[in-house]
């Protein structure tokens, strides 16, 4: 090897030099990505304890809170005005497989839990000499983002040490200043730099080869344990109204104002367990710095948070066809939502076995891969239809919606997301998405419910799990539901949906390919976690009739 490692003070001169031109270079990259767009306008297919045990159908149109996010043609056949809420416990469970290469395979599994307020309304049934009048202010929750991935798994191809590589060819990336110190310009090589995940050594620059070399070696040894942790919801206040235009026949609308939180985080610690990454071959000391050697842990993090606002409008129709089917109709606008963000690019902390740790990102000072960012999601317009036949006591109902995801967009002032919506009009497809329910009324007044929600994949390819395997990431949801009447006017509602999907995540990219030339990393891909989620949501709510 030729010239040491370079000395921490020269190590943050050197990472400040390239500060100014990051801060004008950088751009927020992780949460503006198509996936993401779709992550924040997808929704449960229910809101509300009541609707919850049927998984949402409803379109048909009944009196029920959920009329304001399914059909609000449905208010309209209240009979009596109303106050409802709900609390909701969501409690998830990420079961992950971890493989690199084809010689591995370790499991761990993921857990998240809360407690919100799941939904609350009221509705006033206006006094009409004929037909109906019913207006209504609620507020509900209409997607949850917890959960929580956990793998760990020992890999000898790859690191991600390799990823934080600035490029093979010396130019945009990185330079060398007229003192012989690097100058690395992007965000998150910048970042493995200073927190001592990658080195620069000058002898081999000025031999003319390739003068940086990731803290972990290729082919060496270690174990990767990683975090990825997702947390938020969604949530819409309605101001929504319906009237009667014919006997049996309804139309409403709603206003719907959504608004909600999104965090992000993605942590990987790679540990030197078998004491493989010993450090580099040091010959010479350079300015009287002590030498780095025994690599211990690597730690790099990224994450963002995102504050949500938007608006669209729900219209609907429902009509009764005969004394015991009902038809509904809904039609709702794009949802345009405005999104303010902030975001850490990367964090790393690289620990020895003598010597301080190297860190960037953990001083308040150290901001250059922080930063917000201001853009906006448009959905697409969504169309459904409802079928619903009720004897008085026995009601069964199922719903379609239509939505094509090839219309949804990002936008922003500054940037003009050309990959992210390259990537929706390519890869994102049409679909229909189902929901049924049967509700029986006993005598004595308990009701039970069930239900069933099918929400296809948008994305128009699958993915191949790590026993070779194809699947996509559609949404299955099954339903139970009671409702007991304490009196008249006072009525429990108790609701439980479960939602199962398959996923995969990738914890970090494929490094830069030029850096193959130089036999710095191998091509093999980074590792994938397959991912087998299960999400329980419970509502316990009551209604107030008057």
């Amino acid at each position: 090897m030729l010239l040491p490692l370079l000395p921490s003070p020269a190590r943050l001169l050197a990472a400040l030099g390239g500060g100014l031109l990051l801060a004008l270079a950088a751009l927020p990259v992780q949460a503006q990505t198509a996936d993401d767009a779709l992550r924040l306008s997808l929704r449960e297919p229910a809101v509300g304890a009541r609707a919850l045990g049927m998984s949402g159908a409803g379109t048909a149109g009944w009196a029920d809170l959920s009329a304001l996010y399914t059909n609000p043609a449905g208010l309209g056949f209240y009979e009596t005005s109303e106050f409802a809420g709900s609390m909701s416990l969501l409690s998830a469970t990420d079961d992950a497989s971890y493989q690199v290469g084809s010689a591995s395979r370790f499991g761990r599994d993921g857990s998240a839990s809360s407690v919100r307020l799941g939904s609350f309304a009221g509705v006033y049934r206006a006094p009409t000499a004929q037909g109906s009048l019913v207006l209504a202010l609620g507020f509900t929750q209409t997607s949850t983002f917890d959960r929580t991935l956990r793998y760990r798994g020992e890999n000898a191809q790859n690191s991600i040490t390799q990823f934080l590589l600035p490029a093979f060819a010396e130019g945009n990336e990185w330079s060398v200043d007229n003192d012989g110190l690097p100058v690395v310009n992007p965000i998150v090589p910048f970042v493995g730099f200073a927190g001592g995940a990658t080195e620069f050594f000058g002898g081999d620059y000025q031999a003319g080869e390739y003068p940086f070399e990731p803290a972990v070696l290729p082919g060496r040894r270690i174990v990767q344990e990683g975090t990825v942790q997702r947390e938020g919801r969604l949530n819409e206040l309605n101001f929504g109204g319906a009237v009667a235009i014919a006997p049996g026949v309804m139309t409403g609308a709603t206003a719907n104002i959504t608004f909600g939180r999104y965090f992000f985080e993605n942590e990987v610690v790679e540990i030197d367990a078998f004491g493989e990454n010993e450090g580099y071959e040091v010959d010479g000391d350079l300015d009287g710095a002590s030498d780095r050697f025994g690599l211990d842990t690597v730690t790099f993090r990224e994450n963002f948070e995102s504050d949500l606002t938007g608006f669209n409008l729900r219209l609907g129709l429902s009509a009764d066809l005969t004394s015991t089917v009902r038809l509904g109709l809904t039609v709702e606008t794009p949802t345009w939502t405005s999104i303010d963000e902030d975001f850490t690019d990367a964090f790393v902390r690289t620990t020895f076995l003598d010597g301080a740790p190297l860190a960037y990102g953990d001083d308040p000072d150290e901001d250059e891969a922080r930063g917000t960012f201001e853009y906006n999601v448009r959905s697409p317009w969504r169309y459904g239809a409802g079928l619903a036949y009720d004897t008085g006591r026995l009601r069964v109902t199922a719903d379609v919606e239509f939505v094509n995801w090839e219309t949804l967009e990002l936008d922003s002032e500054s940037f003009d997301f050309p990959v992210a919506n390259e990537t929706i009009e390519d890869d994102f497809r049409a679909v229909f998405n189902w929901r049924g329910g049967v509700e029986y009324r006993f005598r004595g007044g308990l009701t039970a419910r069930g239900g069933a929600a099918y929400r296809p994949d948008p994305r128009s390819f699958e993915i191949t799990t790590l026993d070779g395997e194809t699947t996509d990431r559609a949404r299955t949801f099954f339903s139970l539901g009671l409702s007991y009447p304490f009196s008249d006017q006072l009525i429990l509602d108790a609701g439980w949906m479960q939602e199962r999907t398959q996923d995969q995540f990738q914890p970090y990219p494929q490094p830069d390919p030029s850096l193959v030339q130089n036999g710095i990393v191998e091509g093999t891909p980074p590792p994938v976690i397959d991912e087998d989620v299960i999400r329980n949501q419970f509502q316990v709510g009551v209604r107030y009739q008057f």
